[in-house]
């Protein structure tokens, strides 16, 4: 129950945000910060000692028993490293939000947001989970529609039509799921827990119609797709994370893209595997294509907020290839690397879009750009800064001892097997990837300073420990990936 205290927790913050008339900044950054801790608290104590798989904190209240709706909570060791993430995430975020600039209605925007993300997390009935996965929606709508830049009311449009379209596939699943097993039980529940089981029982997958299994599976894919984001579902996202506010931008590279994630892995991964090899092998390839493509467009652009938001999407195609590598080889040590690391990839890239894009802030706050040709050799002036940037990009490009290496290695030798020579065309994305971080690193931090930039100063105090803090839970997690790999771990060996 401990977890739905802190849900109610944040959601009672994002009302008290808005109805303060002074001073909602400061509030908002000891909420975040006790959830933050919270959360942290919780994990200790139940997920650092004897975690086998399963949920833990399982509990149901009630609302409707006769259309099966419950308020049900649960964590697995999974959605529990992501309850982590979000906890760091939305912190960091309220920390780099100008109440003056913003105003308290900013400050409720991210609560509300926050609330969604751990409502969603630790629902386990399907009509809630929906509610949640919208309630993320709307007020990040609203953060770009208002407080964005230059075309925030078209970008912010074009985010919440294709986010909201996916969400609507996975409503209509949800539907189906409900209907069918009410016509083969007789019984009506939107329980997560017997949908999921039944979707994984012979009987129950021969009694449905061709047509509809084909339905409930690519409305699910296709609405965690949207947010991961994959090739060719990606359009939103560069305009989104440009024009996007920076709290706005950590909140979508960090949380909106674990949603898709924990869609695929959270949700679906029980009974995935009657996508088929066909289809598997179709997530495959756009996870290929998403690594490579957004790799080579992120080669070409001249901003490094638009350039992150490609590699932002691009760290994010190792997971669906982990998704589909798990699921068609039939060796359970290879598809436990592959799941494993697919989790762990999850949970560490929001964290390191965090200090990525935390970093980019400070350096469009000190310089007034964050175009490449208008920076250069800003180490010189900014060590602090430009070390913790560089440190973001070796994390971003996978550098063996940071916290990108460890997801991506697991992947790449659990799915070795199953796609053969293509991984040739995963280790050219990585390569490509590597080109355009250290060439970003080269061009913006080092080299000659551009004196046109006058006399700018170096990050320290609160900014400078921020940042800090984010590169060293990236350098423990990369030391000791343990810390997140044994429960997600335990939770992917149970489910294969």
């Amino acid at each position: 129950m401990i977890v739905l205290y802190i849900f109610l927790w944040v959601l009672l913050s994002s009302l008290i945000a808005f109805l303060l008339k002074k001073g909602s900044g400061y509030f908002t950054k000891i909420s975040t910060s006790v959830t933050a801790i919270a959360i942290g608290l919780y994990s200790i104590f139940r997920f650092a000692s004897g975690y086998t798989g399963g949920f833990l904190s399982v509990s149901n209240i009630a609302l409707s028993k006769s259309a099966g709706i419950y308020f049900s909570i649960g964590v697995s060791g999974f959605s529990d490293t992501l309850l982590i993430l979000t906890g760091i995430i939305f912190a960091a975020a309220s920390f780099l939000t100008d109440e003056e600039k913003f105003g308290k209605n900013m400050m409720m925007l991210i609560l509300l947001t926050e609330s969604g993300m751990i409502g969603l997390l630790i629902s386990r009935n399907f009509i809630f989970f929906y509610i949640f996965w919208e309630l993320v929606l709307v007020p990040v709508y609203f953060m770009i529609g208002r407080f964005g830049g230059n075309r925030k009311e078209p970008v912010s449009l074009k985010f919440f039509v294709y986010t909201h379209i996916g969400s609507i596939f996975m409503l209509l699943s949800i539907f189906a799921l409900y209907s069918y097993y009410d016509l083969y039980y007789h019984v009506l529940t939107l329980q997560m827990t017997p949908l999921l089981a039944a979707m994984t029982s012979s009987k129950f997958v021969s009694f449905l119609p061709s047509i509809s299994r084909f339905f409930i599976l690519f409305g699910f894919v296709i609405s965690f797709l949207v947010k991961l984001p994959s090739f060719p579902v990606h359009a939103w996202v560069a305009d989104s994370y440009e024009v996007a506010p920076y709290p706005t931008t950590i909140i979508l590279a960090g949380a909106l893209s674990a949603m898709g994630g924990y869609g695929l892995f959270g949700i679906i991964f029980p009974f995935a595997n009657l996508i088929g090899y066909t289809g598997l092998a179709i997530i495959i390839a756009l996870g290929l294509i998403s690594i490579s493509y957004f790799a080579l467009t992120a080669m070409f652009q001249q901003s490094l907020k638009r350039m992150m938001a490609y590699a932002s999407a691009a760290s994010m195609g190792f997971v669906t290839i982990a998704f589909g590598a798990s699921l068609i080889d039939p060796g359970f040590q290879n598809a436990l690397l592959s799941a494993s690391g697919g989790m762990f990839q999850v949970a560490t890239h929001g964290i390191i879009m965090l200090l990525l894009f935390g970093s980019i802030y400070f350096i469009y706050q000190k310089t007034g750009s964050e175009r490449i040709p208008s920076l250069g050799g800003i180490y010189r002036e900014a060590p602090f800064l430009s070390t913790l940037m560089l440190g973001g990009l070796l994390a971003s490009l996978g550098l063996p001892g940071l916290a990108g290496f460890v997801g991506e290695f697991s992947i790449l030798v659990g799915s070795f097997q199953t796609i053969g020579y293509w991984i040739f065309l995963l280790v050219f994305g990585m390569l490509i990837t590597a080109s355009y971080h250290i060439w970003a690193a080269q061009k913006a931090l080092y080299g000659p300073y551009n004196e046109r930039l006058g006399k700018i100063s170096d990050i320290s105090g609160p900014a400078l420990a921020i940042l800090l803090i984010i590169f060293i839970i990236i350098l423990i997690l990369g030391i000791f990936p343990t810390l997140f790999y044994g429960p997600i771990e335990a939770y992917a060996g149970g489910i294969l």
